[in-house]
């Protein structure tokens, strides 16, 4: 039986060590600064990357729905959170995503 708890851990692992603008992270902009900082430790929180680590068994990049669901989640997740924060204005659009591998 798998324990839920399990894979917030792992899932924190692989979010954490993908974040270097890499992996599914890789359309999350690397902007410095404390909003920032604070909007991508969000997103790492967020019900939805929480729910899809944890279809994953925990490690995002075992499988590739997941990782695709992931690059375009993560982003849009940023993004709202930055318009929340008033770090970007309203209606601002989100940057074109890169190509990841």
């Amino acid at each position: 039986m798998k324990h839920p708890w399990t894979a917030a851990p792992m899932l924190a692992l692989a979010l954490a060590t993908a974040g270097c603008g890499g992996g599914v992270w890789a359309n999350v902009p690397q902007d410095p600064g404390p909003v920032a900082a604070a909007c991508r430790s969000e997103i790492e929180r967020d019900p939805q990357v929480r729910r899809l680590g944890s279809e994953a068994g925990g490690n995002p990049s075992n499988s590739e729905t997941v990782r695709q669901q992931l690059l375009v989640l993560l982003p849009q997740l940023y993004h709202a959170c930055m318009i929340r924060a008033g770090a970007i204005p309203p209606g601002t659009p989100q940057p074109p995503p890169r190509v990841t591998f």
